[in-house]
C-alpha cells in the first residue's frame, strides 16, 4: 500500500513545490516506485520544475469527461524512470484530482500530493521558512491538519542560510521542530539556482537525507551550518551579508 503524503502550508513562497518535487526525485531515485500529483491547475509548477515540462499529452479533465484513462494522463519522468507525474493543468475539480491519485495508488510505493489530493493522504508534510511569520503560519497548519485527523504530520524547513544561524539570527531547524513538537523531516539549504529547474549539490544531497526520513531509512538531516565554519566560512558570512 501506497504511502501518500500531502506537501502543504498556509504562506504561499515557502517552497512546497519545490520540496515536493526534490523529494519526490530523491525518492525515485532511490529505487522507489513515486507519483506526483501536481497540484497547479493553472500552470503545471510541478510538471515543469521537474524537468518534464512539454511531455504532457492527456489531460485530467479528458479522462474526467472518459475520453481517456487516468493512466494515460501520467508523464513518466524522462530522466527518472520511477517518477510519474499526475498533471491536473486544466482540471480544477480537486475531487476528481483525490479519486484519479486514488485510482492509480496501487502501482506506486509513494504518493507526493502538491497541495491536493490531501483527502486520500495518511501523512503530510508542512514546509516552512526560518522566520517567524513561517513559524506562526506552519504552526497554525499543523494544527489544522491534527483536527482533520491526521495521522503524521511533520515539517520541512526550507530556504535555510546556515550563516543567519551561526549568527543566531534564526533558530537552527531542530530547534524550530521541538518548537513546534513534530518531526523534523528535512533541512533544504537556501539555494538561489532551484527557480532556474537546477539544483546544487548541497541541495540534492539535502533531498535525499529528506527522503530517507521519510521513509524511515535515516536519521540525520541535511547541516547548513558546515560551509559557514572556519576562516572561509566567516568571509562567506561577511559576503552574504552584503548582498
Amino acid at each position: 500500500m501506497a504511502q501518500k503524503i500531502l506537501f502543504c502550508s498556509l504562506k504561499g513562497g515557502t517552497g512546497v513545490t519545490t520540496c515536493a518535487v526534490g523529494t519526490a526525485l530523491a525518492l525515485s531515485a532511490a529505487g522507489e516506485r513515486v507519483l506526483l500529483v501536481d497540484g497547479d491547475f493553472a500552470c503545471a509548477s510541478a510538471v515543469y520544475l521537474s524537468g518534464a515540462g512539454g511531455l504532457q499529452v492527456y489531460s485530467l479533465e479528458e479522462a474526467k469527461k472518459g475520453a481517456c484513462r487516468v493512466k494515460q494522463v501520467l508523464i513518466n519522468h524522462p530522466r527518472s524512470p520511477n517518477l510519474f507525474i499526475l498533471p491536473t493543468y486544466g482540471c480544477d475539480d480537486r475531487a476528481f484530482h483525490a479519486a484519479a491519485a486514488g485510482e492509480v495508488e496501487q502501482l506506486f510505493d509513494y504518493v507526493l500530493c502538491d497541495g491536493t489530493a490531501r483527502e486520500i493522504c495518511n501523512r503530510a508534510a508542512v514546509v516552512c521558512e526560518p522566520y517567524q511569520p513561517c513559524l506562526r503560519s506552519a504552526e497554525i497548519c499543523l494544527n489544522r491538519l491534527s483536527d482533520e485527523g491526521f495521522g503524521e504530520a511533520g515539517i520541512i524547513v526550507n530556504k535555510v542560510n546556515g550563516g543567519l544561524i551561526y549568527d543566531g539570527k534564526i533558530l537552527p531547524p531542530a530547534d524550530i521542530a521541538k518548537m513546534l513538537r513534530v518531526p523534523l523531516y528535512g533541512v533544504i539549504p537556501e539555494d538561489l539556482t532551484m527557480p532556474t529547474g537546477s539544483m546544487r549539490q548541497s541541495s540534492v544531497k539535502a533531498f535525499k537525507m529528506t527522503a530517507a526520513r521519510i521513509a524511515g531509512k535515516g536519521k540525520k538531516s541535511f547541516s547548513p551550518l558546515k560551509t559557514y565554519c572556519g576562516v572561509s566560512g566567516y568571509f562567506k558570512r561577511k559576503m552574504r551579508a552584503k548582498i
